[in-house]
């Protein structure tokens, strides 16, 4: 899934800031409907696992940003949702296992194609949460949500260097896990 499909998905079903600078029950429900699902994925990909827990924390973040939006001292929703999102995983501690799935096979010789993607994300996801918080954090900001250095550096309350060095360390400790899985193989 490439970073671009959520942000362009958002941008155009996102409504007009000046309509949702108020404490209407409306303005939260859209608000909510539109970012929730956001907030969601990206607490997965922070602690990646079990699903309720990272609706707990996107709901947990909404209702700690929802007070200040509403006062008007946010100015762009999801940006400063996206660090309440982050600072709450972080917060509870948690590190989630990875939610599979397994699709039954079909007859069209599809399977082997499907598996084999199955097989590639539960390793990938696998590597990712043997990840460090922090290094899983850079990782999932500069690569899932296309976030530049700066822009993580901001998320994550830390300087550029460290985003760069924490990623590169992640990076590489990603690869030793993968080829160790292949090694395996």
């Amino acid at each position: 899934m490439g970073s671009g499909e959520g942000t362009e998905a958002v941008a155009a079903t996102a409504p007009a800031a000046a309509e949702l600078h108020s404490s209407s029950p409306t303005g939260f429900d859209t608000l909510f409907d539109t970012y929730f699902d956001r907030a969601v994925r990206l607490a997965w990909l922070l602690a990646p696992g079990d699903p309720s827990a990272a609706e707990d924390a996107a709901a947990d973040a909404i209702a700690r940003v929802w007070p200040k939006w509403a006062k008007g001292r946010v100015d762009d929703f999801w940006p400063y949702l996206r660090v309440a999102v982050v600072n709450q995983v972080h917060g509870r501690g948690r590190r989630f296992a990875i939610a599979q799935r397994r699709a039954s096979t079909s007859t069209d010789g599809a399977p082997d194609d499907f598996e084999v993607t199955v097989v590639n994300r539960e390793v990938l996801a696998a590597a990712l949460r043997a990840l460090p918080t922090r290094q899983r954090t850079a990782v999932v900001l500069r690569y899932y949500e296309d976030l530049s250095e700066a822009d993580s550096a901001r998320a994550m309350g830390c300087s550029v260097g460290t985003v760069k060095s924490t990623t590169a360390r992640a990076l590489l400790a990603m690869r030793a896990q993968l080829e160790r899985t292949n090694d395996d193989e």
